[in-house]
């Protein structure tokens, strides 16, 4: 029920507050992900195959600023409305 609960109220109700903080911990991510030789090559890999080129973390920061709380609400209208889900769980599920 949690699981649903929460997809719903991001159709709904996402805050202002909840997608800078996820912004801001996407960004983190990002960086710390790229620590090391193996990573930084994959990244660029990933980019190649995707873009077509490689992009700055300035410009990847500046597409993931520029998304708002109406987008998050758009898609996930799209994905929780428009589509059927399933959902796979290990251990106690009552309250799922």
């Amino acid at each position: 029920w949690n699981v649903m609960n929460n997809l719903v109220r991001l159709v709904h109700l996402p805050s202002d507050e909840e997608v800078e903080r996820a912004k801001v911990n996407l960004k983190a991510t990002m960086l710390m992900a790229l620590d090391g030789n193996s990573n930084v090559t994959e990244d660029i890999g990933r980019q190649l195959l995707t873009y077509g080129r490689r992009m700055t973390p300035a410009e990847i920061f500046a597409r993931i600023d520029a998304i708002t709380t109406a987008d998050i609400k758009a898609t996930a209208t799209k994905i929780v409305n428009d589509q059927d889900h399933a959902l796979a769980a290990v251990g106690g599920i009552h309250e799922l």
